[in-house]
C-alpha cells in the first residue's frame, strides 16, 4: 500500500515538474543566439593595463584586458583586487562601444589604446 502511495506521489511530482518546464519555455523571452561568437584566431588588438585603484592596496594588481578583432568587437575582462576580495567583470565589446553596460574610464582609455595599436 505504502508503494502505491509513493508512487502516485512521484508521478504528481514529475507532472508538476514538467508542467512548470513547459510554462517557462513558453513565457521565458528567448535569447538572441544569431550573433557571431568571438573567435580567438581574429583577435588582433590586445591591450593589458595594470592599475591600483584603491589607497589600501600596495600594487598595481588590478588589471584591464582588451580583446579585439578587426572590427573592434570582442570583450574587456576587468579585475578588481582590493585587501580581502578580488572580482572580476567582463563586458561585450562591438564596434568599439559596451553590449548592454557602461565602461570606467579605465575601460574606455585601454579601448581607446587598442584600437589605436
Amino acid at each position: 500500500m505504502n508503494f502505491i502511495i509513493y508512487l502516485i506521489s512521484f508521478l504528481n511530482l514529475a507532472g508538476l515538474g514538467y508542467l512548470t518546464f513547459l510554462f517557462y519555455k513558453k513565457y521565458l523571452p528567448k535569447k538572441d543566439f544569431s550573433a557571431t561568437p568571438l573567435n580567438v584566431d581574429n583577435l588582433t588588438k590586445i591591450k593589458l593595463h595594470r592599475f591600483n585603484p584603491f589607497d589600501d592596496v600596495g600594487s598595481d594588481q588590478s588589471f584591464i584586458l582588451c580583446l579585439l578583432d578587426q572590427t573592434n568587437s570582442g570583450v574587456i575582462i576587468t579585475s578588481l583586487h582590493a585587501r580581502n576580495l578580488t572580482r572580476f567583470y567582463a563586458k561585450a565589446i562591438k564596434n568599439g562601444q559596451p553590449v548592454d553596460s557602461s565602461l570606467s574610464k579605465e575601460e574606455k582609455s585601454v579601448i581607446l589604446k587598442a584600437i589605436k595599436g
